[in-house]
């Protein structure tokens, strides 16, 4: 019986702000990269995204933010020091948490929704890869819309260096829940990336959902409470 629902982030329930995409790119532009056009800077930004996810999916890692910016200035030749990468890391994070990722659902109704599952008896949780941006950085997002009381814990790639949908990610939520006295029968993982979430959930024994991003209404399958009937 499904006691415990874990959520992916990103396109599940959280989608990238424009303005810290642009923001990030003028800062980049006005300290390493004075010479690039923005969509030039923008395209590097999204290619080392990409090779950083690629490389975590495969052999179940975690590349840290800082590495990935790292790499991103190393293929220009721009090397700097350790203490600056921090500060370009905390520089960044400051337009993010003004620029915070938007939230695809109303507000009111998926706190509603949360709290009637809670009330109902179920546990939740986030599983989220990360990249750029850090998990102890996502934490201050969701604290700042207000909806992290809702979630029993929290599982952020960075911070258990392992990334979905490794074996040894779905093993800590396992673990995590066997914490709370449920047991993989009693997890249902749900996010948007067929690989990563849904993939990674059952090749670990724990039952999945696929919501994709604009097709199918995340409110609504929760609202259902009809989990048990899907499997």
């Amino acid at each position: 019986m499904i006691k415990h629902l874990s959520l992916d982030l990103w396109n599940t329930l959280l989608v990238s702000n424009n303005k810290f995409s642009i923001d990030r790119i003028n800062y980049l532009q006005n300290h390493y990269f004075s010479g690039f056009e923005k969509e030039i800077i923008d395209e590097k930004i999204e290619n080392i995204g990409m090779e950083a996810d690629k490389i975590n999916m495969k052999n179940g890692i975690s590349i840290s933010s800082e590495k990935m910016y790292d790499d991103l200035l190393r293929k220009e030749n721009i090397i700097i020091k350790k203490d600056e990468l921090t500060k370009l890391y905390e520089d960044l994070e400051i337009e993010f948490l003004n620029n915070i990722p938007n939230l695809m659902y109303d507000l009111d109704k998926i706190t509603n929704c949360f709290e009637n599952l809670k009330s109902n008896g179920f546990t939740l949780n986030i599983s989220s890869n990360t990249a750029f941006i850090k998990g102890k950085t996502l934490l201050k997002v969701l604290k700042k819309i207000k909806i992290h009381k809702y979630f029993d814990f929290f599982i952020f790639s960075d911070e258990i260096d392992c990334s979905k949908p490794s074996k040894k990610f779905f093993d800590h939520l396992i673990h995590k829940c066997s914490q709370l006295n449920l047991n993989k029968n009693n997890i249902l993982h749900i996010g948007d990336s067929l690989e990563a979430d849904i993939v990674g959930a059952n090749q670990s024994g724990i039952k999945s959902k696929h919501i994709i991003k604009k097709q199918q209404d995340l409110i609504i399958y929760l609202n259902s409470k009809n989990f048990n009937e899907d499997f």
